[in-house]
């Protein structure tokens, strides 16, 4: 009964200071024409999957720091236990108390593994313009290294559809494979399913960088492993009058290394990430946001998004989001001449990447420590009128049930 009063108080609470749960990553203002969509299974077990979207969206400090607080606070609880059970021996306690931590250890660790193992239901986008169309420059298959060895092209695709992506690039480490599954089973007409498109990660100037486009563009440029891709013979190629590459900076990396595309650089990308769905990604890009956006302004960069999806969880952090009159006519391929048109063409202003909002300590050492709290809140805050309303109707189912099962020694508790 406290905890579901509890939940109620916070649900009704937070609906006072109630925010948007998207907004734009490069002014953290909201972004006019963009709204979460959130099927109706979704709402059914949004309590759940709300909290199980929070916690992919943690950065690696953040996850760390909710760690922490919950071994302290389950520590702090176990102590205050032992006060009122001194008749159990010491050898004895120590035993159970023991298993009692191995079994919430073993719980928690199942509770995070549940959240990147289990199919279930996404929050995508939903823009209001049929002109704008959101895409993932950063997403994987089983073909690269390190991706889920069950994650297909086609589950791939059916990921991004339940993300609300309209387009998504197939960036596999060093391999165009995952593509080559991926682009027969495109639609006809762009606008009529989610479309994956080509490019691949690989390393320019030793740091990783995704290439949009087909394999004919950039095999010459490659070494034998495909890992490498050769900046001079770029320029070469640049230089007898081929199209330009359409490159785009990874995150996380150095940010000293970016080398613009320009005139005198033919080899330099034209695109940086602002956001990538990896912990260290996200890290990188909310405590070096300043500096990503001084950069793209000063170099003219397209501020892009990428999942860096490798087939683990069910959470987009993040849509690039494009205006392109017309692109549901389009063909899959014309549609991806159109998107490297657009980044090449408009550069700094081509993209408009929202994300889902979420609050970073930003090096502070109190916050840091606060993570759990002020996360908790800010999840609250968050929360759309369905998610409310599911919110309270578990709420209440939850202190129904337990009513009914309280043993008769609690009623005065």
């Amino acid at each position: 009964m406290r905890t579901a009063a509890i939940v109620g108080v916070l649900v009704a609470g937070s609906a006072l200071a109630a925010v948007g749960p998207l907004r734009d990553a490069a002014t953290h203002l909201p972004v006019a024409g963009a709204a979460p969509h959130q099927p109706f299974a979704y709402l059914l077990g949004a309590p759940l999957f709300g909290i199980w979207d929070t916690l992919t969206l943690l950065t690696g400090s953040q996850h760390y720091a909710v760690l922490g607080t919950l071994i302290l606070l389950y520590i702090v609880r176990r102590l205050f236990a032992a006060r009122r059970r001194r008749a159990i021996g010491k050898v004895s306690w120590a035993v159970r108390e023991l298993l009692r931590a191995f079994v919430a250890l073993a719980a928690l660790l199942a509770f995070y593994a549940a959240a990147a193992l289990i199919p279930r239901p996404m929050t995508g986008i939903r823009l209001a313009s049929p002109d704008d169309l959101a895409v993932d420059f950063h997403s994987h298959t089983n073909r690269s290294h390190d991706g889920w060895s069950l994650f297909t092209a086609a589950r791939n695709r059916a990921w991004h559809e339940a993300g609300g992506f309209d387009a998504a690039y197939i960036t596999d480490h060093y391999t165009w494979e995952g593509v080559a599954e991926a682009l027969p089973a495109n639609p006809v007409r762009a606008g009529d399913r989610t479309v994956l498109l080509s490019g691949m990660e690989v390393r320019l100037r030793n740091r990783h960088t995704n290439l949009l486009g087909g394999m004919s563009r950039y095999a010459f440029a490659l070494d034998s492993t495909w890992h490498h891709l050769d900046p001079d013979s770029i320029a070469a190629a640049a230089g007898r009058g081929g199209s330009p590459a359409t490159m785009l900076y990874t995150i996380p990396g150095p940010l000293d290394q970016i080398v613009p595309l320009a005139p005198g650089s033919p080899a330099g990308v034209v695109g940086v990430e602002l956001s990538d769905g990896a912990p260290r990604g996200l890290e990188q890009a909310w405590s070096q946001r300043e500096e990503i956006l001084a950069l793209a302004d000063s170099m003219d960069l397209a501020l892009v998004s990428g999942t860096n999806h490798h087939g683990w969880g069910r959470t987009v952090p993040a849509w690039s989001v494009m205006r392109i009159p017309g692109w549901r006519e389009m063909s899959p391929e014309d549609l991806g001449r159109a998107i490297e048109a657009e980044l090449h063409r408009e550069r700094r202003r081509a993209v408009t990447v929202v994300e889902r909002r979420m609050p970073y300590h930003d090096g502070s050492a109190v916050m840091v420590a606060a993570t759990a709290p002020v996360v908790a809140w800010e999840h609250f805050r968050t929360l759309t009128v369905a998610e409310r309303v599911s919110w309270l109707l578990w709420a209440g189912f939850c202190a129904v049930i337990g009513a009914r099962f309280r043993k008769p020694s609690d009623e005065g508790a």
